[in-house]
């Protein structure tokens, strides 16, 4: 009924100004067109086209090919699926919950939703088994994936853009659905982020019988950083990548092509004295034995060779 008192008001407006297009305004003309947009609107909530729009998700799943290791891609076209068929909503709480992972270290997906299971069988295939609880913006299909063998699962959709996108994997009347759990996951990593403030600062070795490694740490838009890694007066590390949970650190060298005979590996926690221990694994340039064992880092200190302690602020030009 809007659309119609809309193009009511236009036309006599359009008759009272005189028309300067020296054109004929055509009621007929406006009420159809606003009959088709109706029309197809209505056509896109009816059971046969969210049939078709699932064919046009899924279409290119299970478009198998192999390269010549034998390796198993279904997914040749290089499409996103999660970007091109996800609803703004779920494919944003999706971006928040990866960069999230990112920074804690953890996994978001150890399957894929669109397949069903970590690999992908030859005959891969699914089904369109119901459509129900249709509405003007959402609605639940009920498929069957063959993936090696029969899966049932439900996908919630959305109507959004003037089509039907999916809004949810396993949607379910208590909430432990794949939203929830994005959800969980980026709550998970603002508490890890806010827990990983009490790493800023500087970090000195203790010990005499490990490396002798230097910390730096900051916080950025995007978690904790990790500013300087180096063994005092050896090496240092250009690309220390480092991930905290909230409970456990990692500081690994991150190049794409590690030198050989460079390693950086970390895997450290608070203790109750507040310092960082752990295992530490580290070969660098001008050490070939290198060293794999315990390490305690201390904030805002080291300890020189000679054994006399002062704090890192102290010794800013060692």
């Amino acid at each position: 009924m809007r659309k119609f008192l809309f193009f009511v008001v236009t036309v006599v407006l359009t008759s009272s100004c005189g028309n300067k297009m020296n054109s004929t305004v055509n009621d007929a003309d406006s009420l159809a067109t606003d009959t088709t947009i109706t029309d197809m609107e209505a056509f896109r909530h009816t059971e046969e086209y969210i049939r078709q729009r699932l064919d046009t998700i899924y279409q290119y799943v299970g478009k198998i090919s192999r390269d010549e290791d034998g390796n198993t891609d279904y997914n040749p076209s290089g499409i996103n699926f999660d970007s091109v068929y996800c609803s703004q909503r779920y494919y944003a709480l999706m971006a928040e919950a990866s960069l999230m992972c990112e920074e804690t270290g953890d996994i978001l997906y150890d399957y894929d939703h669109w397949v069903c299971g970590q690999d992908i069988s030859d005959d891969w295939r699914y089904k369109v088994a119901k459509v129900y609880n249709i509405t003007d913006s959402t609605a639940l299909v009920d498929m069957i994936i063959h993936n090696f063998i029969d899966q049932e699962t439900t996908i919630a959709l959305l109507y959004e853009r003037n089509d039907w996108y999916v809004d949810d994997f396993n949607p379910s009347p208590d909430g432990e659905d794949d939203k929830q759990a994005l959800r969980g996951i980026i709550r998970d990593g603002l508490e890890a982020r806010e827990r990983a403030k009490e790493l800023v600062g500087s970090w000195g070795w203790v010990g005499d019988n490990c490396p002798e490694l230097l910390l730096s740490f900051e916080m950025t838009a995007h978690g904790l950083k990790c500013t300087e890694c180096t063994i005092y007066r050896l090496d240092g590390f250009d690309n220390p990548v480092v991930t905290f949970n909230g409970t456990e650190l990692w500081v690994i060298e991150g190049d794409d092509e590690p030198h050989p005979k460079r390693k950086l590996y970390l895997h450290l926690q608070l203790d109750q004295n507040g310092d960082l221990t752990g295992g530490c694994q580290i070969r660098h340039l001008y050490n070939e034995e290198g060293y794999e064992g315990p390490i305690t880092l201390r904030k805002g200190y080291f300890k020189f060779s000679d054994a006399s302690k002062k704090s890192l602020s102290d010794n800013s030009d060692a």
